[in-house]
């Protein structure tokens, strides 16, 4: 008989809910104090742009990162990123 995982108790749950709305909650802090808004004032903001926030955020590599994203997203904020530098550079 082939061994199976045994699930995480709820202690282990418990603790990730409470580690990943930490983590959460520190995000949209971080979002509000970056735009000097409230969260829920905060029209200008791109949902991709906030997922790959979001991504690097919480650590995941590039290559998570896209995968969570999507190739058309991924390339989006790719785009974006190079015309934010290319701003930045001439100035």
């Amino acid at each position: 008989m082939a061994l199976q995982p045994n699930p995480p108790s709820r202690y282990v749950k418990a603790i990730q809910y409470a580690s990943m709305t930490d983590l959460l909650t520190h995000f949209r802090q971080t979002l509000e104090g970056e735009n000097h808004k409230p969260i829920q004032e905060l029209d200008d903001i791109n949902a991709a742009m906030i997922l790959s926030d979001l991504c690097v955020f919480l650590g995941l590599s590039d290559q998570n990162r896209r995968k969570v994203l999507g190739a058309r997203a991924a390339t989006y904020i790719d785009q974006t990123l190079a015309a934010q530098v290319g701003l930045t550079i001439q100035h």
